[in-house]
């Protein structure tokens, strides 16, 4: 039976590759225009004037195991096009039209038996995670224009007609009304540290990494210069209306720069003084972590870091809700983390491996989880604020831990990632918080004029 299966899967195999080495050979030779056509003819159709060609997809979806198998194998389809189209910019405007292949196939009907198991397959396949991330890589290659969209941290409708799954309302969008019917999955271009997540990453397929790659790297740079001009906009204004000459006109001297992120001008200014203004003990959030990573090495046991762990985390933390118990759990969690650990001396494996833990404790996955909305609801206990300022505290104190807060993210995104941004402007904000923070944290923005910025407020 397993040799059989094994023969099986080596012939799908085979026959698989027919269709990808006739797909090369069209994205190769041909224009867009007629690559989209074939493409078309091929899945819509489901045939080809080449037999051979015909035959082989016809076994590939019909053979139980290619239909196990379809999604990943539709998807290298889209990616042989898109590895080949983006070394060449005019290619590019035709992803839109490839991928609405997808759509007219979704939308059609027929009794042949060809196209009608075309037909379901795909149908299943944009259920599927596969789908999910194609979408994502073409948001990325091909992003739509948001650049007007402000999401706000005051309440533009009404809390008893609005309100978030876990009892947040819903943050306003003031300028493009339009963008009410736009869905999380349009903005992902903006978030750079989730590309790496995105990223199909395909052997023989290096030019679509490599081009999303290069697009991570130019994009994350552009947003750090343009953030980093906006705060140094802000530093000078607030020079000059120290000195009270904003009223003499002073102040027209100085070309304005807009707010590069999507939050409110509130909403922005409540996380430029969560990251790098000085809270109630005159120090930022990073000089605390600095302070309490020093302190390390002075500290007898495990136990004893988990314990001043919990009041680092909680320091300046209010929830809204007292029934949500959030320190409770938090000091539950910590003290069920590793307690075999407890009276041994702490090091940099169990730092890591705690801040694993934690994360793990505050986002859990949206597909693994029996309630995939935990991640909403503790957003609407503390606020997307006070959540990102918890995930970004334990990223400072244990910057190896970053790379699993951005997987624990995307997961949270993937699950989001074609809702309504009406429905769940949290995730954005929560997106742009991030961004922010990582920029002024692991980005190349001058910290101490953001912070003289700040103490100028």
């Amino acid at each position: 039976m397993i040799r059989d299966l094994s023969g099986l899967q080596k012939s799908i195999v085979l026959e698989q590759q027919i269709v990808y080495d006739y797909l090369l050979d069209c994205v190769t030779t041909q224009q867009p225009q007629a690559v989209i056509r074939k493409f078309k003819t091929l899945f819509v159709q489901g045939k080809n004037e080449q037999i051979k060609l015909s035959k082989a997809l016809e076994k590939t979806i019909f053979s139980p195991i290619a239909q196990q198998q379809f999604a990943q194998f539709f998807n290298h389809c889209f990616y042989i096009v898109l590895n080949y189209w983006v070394a060449n910019p005019e290619s590019l405007r035709y992803v839109s039209d490839l991928f609405e292949i997808i759509e007219e196939i979704n939308h059609s009907s027929s009794y042949d038996r060809r196209r009608k198991q075309l037909i379901k397959l795909i149908k299943d396949y944009q259920q599927s995670k596969p789908y999910f991330q194609l979408k994502a890589i073409i948001a990325i290659i091909n992003p739509q224009k948001n650049a007007n969209v402000i999401l706000s941290s005051e309440n533009s409708f009404s809390p008893n007609k609005e309100r978030l799954t876990g009892g947040e309302t819903t943050g306003g969008i003031s300028r493009d009304k339009e963008c009410h019917s736009t869905d999380v999955n349009s903005y992902l271009a903006r978030y750079t540290y989730l590309y790496e997540y995105i990223d199909p990453q395909i052997p023989k397929l290096e030019q679509l990494s490599k081009f999303i790659k290069s697009l991570q790297s130019s994009r994350c740079q552009d947003f750090e210069i343009k953030l980093s001009r906006h705060i140094i906009y802000r530093f000078r204004l607030k020079q000059v209306a120290q000195i009270k000459l904003l009223s003499k006109g002073a102040g027209k001297v100085i070309n304005k720069v807009d707010n590069p992120s999507l939050l409110s001008e509130k909403a922005f200014r409540v996380a430029l003084t969560q990251y790098v203004g000085k809270i109630e003990d005159k120090k930022t959030i990073l000089e605390r972590s600095q302070r309490f990573l020093a302190d390390t090495k002075s500290r007898s046991s495990y136990k004893t870091f988990k314990q001043d762990l919990y009041q680092f985390i909680l320091k300046d933390i209010k929830p809204r809700n007292s029934n949500h118990s959030f320190d409770l759990k938090l000091k539950n969690k910590l003290e069920n983390i590793f307690e075999r650990s407890d009276n041994k001396p702490i090091n940099n494996t169990l730092i890591l491996q705690t801040c694993r833990q934690l994360l793990s404790f505050l986002i859990i996955d949206s597909d693994s989880s029996e309630n995939p909305q935990q991640f909403a609801n503790l957003i609407a206990n503390l606020g997307t604020a006070q959540v990102m300022k918890i995930l970004v505290k334990i990223t400072l104190i244990c910057p190896e831990s970053k790379p699993f807060l951005e997987k624990k993210i995307f997961s949270i995104i993937s699950f989001y990632q074609l809702y309504n941004l009406r429905d769940v402007p949290w995730i954005i904000k929560t997106l742009e918080h991030l961004l922010i923070a990582f920029s002024i944290y692991f980005g190349n923005i001058d910290v101490s004029i953001a912070k003289s910025a700040m103490d100028r407020q």
